[in-house]
């Protein structure tokens, strides 16, 4: 057995399986994650979910936002704390997938199955919407996430038919869409999550196609992360749905059929994993969502077991 894997299997002895699993040599390691606590439970109350699948930091004032599938929002404060509750105007057929937080603070939430975008303050007040069913330009079928580049234009991910990135102006006019069927090797099955950095280099999550994608704001793809750990097949991505980026500029990854969170470089280098299957107090079923608050600070969306697990990493 490999030096890293003999060291793997000790720390996971010592901490009850609360340990990141790295690649690489041992000098190479980095910081480890420590779970710090967890919030939320199962119920309809403030405070609990049923089955959370959307979840995101506010970069101005670390609130984090949460969404479960009986459309609900809440918002709490950094320390888990609930704070409000409001819900999406329309529910019968679905509920949010995703959610994205501006540096106004303006809550924007794809409303996946009313084909839409809806825009709220951080107190639930409603402040616009755009967007139809259809397949058209400027259309939707199930809007999936939202992210917005440094001159202001929207992003908009979706799938069911469409599977495809559209681009619209700051006043939610219609530019043009990539990442669809057309697109060759930048093609998407599924994207559910975007990222947009400091360099405008827009990341998403091919949720389907079990990988990473980059694309530059003109629609361009630009390669595609699909990680691999050396000699074991079976470590690739499954079903990666979260997408966020830390202070280090380092990517997170909800690795949904995994039961993990991975830590990338922008290279496409494992820097670290956090999270092993279970209902524990640091395991993890099916995230569906993470998303980095500050400092070393992650909040992770632990979706099948209804709450929010919080590691310092």
């Amino acid at each position: 057995m490999k030096l890293e894997r003999v060291v793997f299997v000790i720390l996971l002895l010592a901490t009850g399986g609360a340990v990141a699993y790295y690649s690489g040599s041992l000098p190479g390691m980095t910081r480890a994650a420590e779970h710090r606590f967890n919030f939320g439970g199962i119920g309809r109350g403030n405070g609990q979910f049923e089955y959370p699948r959307a979840l995101a930091v506010s970069p101005v004032d670390g609130c984090v936002f949460v969404i479960d599938k009986t459309a609900r929002v809440q918002r709490f404060s950094p320390d888990g704390m609930h704070e409000l509750t409001w819900h999406m105007p329309e529910v019968k057929n679905g509920k949010p997938t995703g959610i994205f937080i501006d540096q106004q603070n303006q809550i924007w939430v794809p409303d996946t199955h009313y084909a839409r975008v809806i825009g709220f303050d951080r107190d639930g007040n409603e402040l616009f919407s755009f967007g139809e069913r259809g397949h058209g330009p400027g259309q939707f079928i199930f809007p999936t996430s939202v992210a917005i580049d440094s001159e202001g234009f929207i992003y908009v991910s979706e799938y069911g038919g469409n599977d495809r990135v559209s681009k619209f102006t700051p006043e939610f006019e219609y530019i043009m869409s990539f990442a669809n069927d057309k697109a060759g090797a930048g093609w998407m099955n599924r994207p559910q999550t975007l990222l947009i950095d400091e360099d405008d280099a827009i990341w998403a999550t091919d949720s389907c196609g079990h990988r990473i994608c980059r694309f530059d704001t003109s629609g361009k793809f630009l390669g595609a992360i699909d990680i691999e750990w050396p000699n074991d097949e079976s470590a690739g991505f499954s079903y990666p749905f979260g997408l966020d980026e830390d202070d280090a500029g380092r990517l997170l990854v909800s690795d949904r059929g995994n039961n993990r969170i991975v830590r990338l470089q922008k290279s496409g280098k494992v820097d670290g994993v956090w999270g092993l299957a279970g209902r524990a107090e640091t395991q993890i079923r099916q995230p569906w969502a993470v998303s980095a608050g500050d400092g070393r600070r992650v909040y992770c969306l632990d979706s099948w077991n209804n709450r929010v697990q919080v590691i310092d990493w």
